[in-house]
């Protein structure tokens, strides 16, 4: 919400996220829009969206960290539910009707004891990768409907009821249409730690742009909550870090099929990383199938949103569709200092 015309920067930023969000229709992993109001008298402009009741997944993570379960064995694998022997707590996916029971795997123990209180929400590896899927299915649907998030980190995802993550902030995304790849003009507030390097060198961005994005939110994750490149504070050091290959040490509660992914995503060249539509079927593999089910179906009832109201213009409508400015971020370096 803003209140006052004088904070002009607020105002075109969420005037920005707005039109990407009538642009973009409904889908179960983003923030979706319910409506907006305005006040030109007063100076009032009020975008609503749908409430997340977990709040961002970052802060979840940093809260409840020390109710985390490690389901990697000692080999970089995700454990078998089948190997859990004795039960010594239970953690809920709350989708709908499922729920997995979650056990101490022989030759473990489990010492955290957390409540389910507002303040402890004990999640797993799995959880993890339940999560990773969903917002690629998320950012799938965003390249799908030509759009460029900008900001995706674990900051901007939002955990709803029913295990369910919503994408938001949409204050530096972009509409692309003849060319899938973005070039900023201009100067501005950037996420610098979660750019890829053809951003930060020649301030391309494209969906690829975004996957390196999400390698870096999906560090964020298994590493439950660190900040990326702690020891780096220069953003020159930190090119010049990346173009000489390197890259951060993977967290150690991700097994080694996830870290493999979360390395492609961060590939030099931009078109040898993943896609989406190919992150969200690799890490669909490690979400059990009646689970990958339930949330498609609990999809649906969107499509069916989307389809109505969209019907057979939906090209027309993304043609007529104009692009956005960008959101200054409080907490993001200027891209002018580098």
């Amino acid at each position: 919400m803003v209140r006052s015309y004088a904070d002009l920067s607020a105002l075109a930023s969420l005037v920005s996220e707005l039109k990407i969000l009538i642009h973009l229709g409904s889908h179960l992993n983003i923030v979706n829009l319910l409506g907006a109001c305005t006040d030109v008298a007063n100076g009032d402009f009020l975008v609503i969206v749908e409430y997340c009741h977990f709040g961002n997944l970052l802060n979840h993570l940093l809260a409840n960290r020390h109710c985390y379960m490690d389901q990697v064995n000692e080999n970089g694998e995700l454990a078998q539910l089948d190997s859990f022997q004795d039960v010594s707590r239970y953690f809920i996916h709350s989708i709908d009707n499922i729920f997995i029971e979650l056990r101490t795997p022989q030759g473990q123990s489990t010492d955290v004891e957390c409540t389910d209180d507002q303040t402890n929400h004990p999640f797993s590896t799995r959880d993890l990768t339940c999560w990773a899927f969903q917002i690629a299915r998320g950012m799938d649907y965003l390249s799908g409907r030509n759009v460029i998030h900008g900001d995706l980190a674990a900051r901007n995802v939002l955990l709803a009821t029913n295990g369910v993550v919503k994408i938001a902030d949409f204050g530096l995304s972009r509409k692309v249409y003849q060319d899938s790849n973005y070039k900023k003009k201009g100067e501005g507030m950037l996420p610098v730690k979660w750019m890829a390097i053809e951003s930060l060198t020649d301030r391309i961005y494209s969906s690829q742009s975004d996957v390196w994005a999400f390698g870096i939110t999906m560090w964020e994750m298994f590493s439950l909550g660190k900040a990326p490149y702690p020891e780096m504070e220069d953003i020159g050091g930190l090119i010049q870090h990346l173009e000489g290959g390197g890259r951060m040490e993977m967290p150690r509660n991700a097994p080694n099929g996830v870290a493999e992914i979360i390395s492609r995503c961060w590939k030099a060249d931009p078109n040898v990383r993943p896609t989406f539509a190919q992150l969200e079927h690799m890490l669909g593999d490690w979400v059990e199938e009646s689970i990958r089910t339930n949330y498609v179906e609990m999809n649906e009832p969107y499509s069916r949103r989307n389809a109505e109201r969209f019907g057979n213009l939906v090209d027309e409508f993304m043609s007529q569709e104009s692009s956005t400015s960008q959101q200054p971020t409080t907490g993001y370096v200027n891209v002018q200092e580098v």
